[in-house]
């Protein structure tokens, strides 16, 4: 079964804790970058770095917009506001974000997390565009499980690992291999930072995963789609 780890907004953390854990056992991570956060002005070599040792670059936008029209949204600025983007707006901040992925990586194509998992903008829903200028698109659930046999990928599931147990995080894991589906984790701070899982419970399930490699395939969110695209093309022969 595929194992996807995602990691929200560019975070120090992730450079410091996350990044390190994942290469000492040699697991691929995607990150999903949003272009003015500081860590890319100021650690833009380490990000090109993680790129060369397999991670995934993702877009997460430039200005990590969302609706603040929603509760608990105080925080969210009102430039940053999704219900007063126009859908062109939207798209734009897209492909500039893709644009500013490009220079780091190098790569083609990058997928795509939903900030703050919003899906519209300026009340359009944005999956149409979205599917002209990314491969796929990942949002949360209260499992993190994708069935293989759903072909819809620009609602790819992510379960939410802030402030969770070693235990809890390895039992979301174990629960999508007895259904055979693909699961997906969405991590933002790793030991540090904020909405944060410890870096002791991250590494339990990163140790976990490489001391199973007959269970768990551990890919990038872009592997994961390709393989089930793949897949469900090959069983419709």
């Amino acid at each position: 079964m595929a194992v996807v780890l995602t990691y929200d907004d560019a975070l120090d953390s992730h450079l410091d804790i996350a990044i390190p854990q994942l290469n000492e056992l040699k697991l691929p991570g995607t990150f999903y970058l949003s272009g003015a956060r500081p860590s890319i002005r100021m650690r833009l070599h380490e990000w090109r770095r993680a790129a060369q040792h397999g991670h995934e670059l993702g877009n997460h936008m430039l200005y990590h917009p969302c609706r603040k029209s929603l509760s608990n949204r105080s925080w969210v600025k009102p430039w940053q506001d999704l219900d007063e983007y126009t859908l062109e707006q939207f798209v734009d901040e897209v492909q500039a974000t893709n644009n500013m992925l490009k220079a780091i990586d190098g790569r083609e194509q990058h997928t795509f997390a939903y900030p703050c998992g919003d899906m519209t903008a300026g009340g359009e829903d944005v999956i149409p565009e979205l599917k002209k200028l990314v491969p796929a698109a990942r949002l949360f659930s209260t499992d993190g499980q994708h069935q293989v046999s759903d072909d819809d990928f620009y609602r790819v599931a992510s379960f939410d690992g802030a402030e969770k147990t070693a235990e809890e995080l390895i039992a979301v894991v174990e629960a999508a291999r007895e259904n055979r589906s693909l699961v997906g984790f969405m991590f933002h701070g790793v030991g540090g930072d904020y909405i944060t899982v410890s870096s002791e419970a991250h590494q339990a399930l990163l140790d976990h995963l490489a001391a199973h490699p007959d269970r768990y395939w551990v890919a990038t969110m872009q592997e994961a789609v390709a393989h089930l695209k793949r897949e469900q093309a090959r069983q419709q022969l």
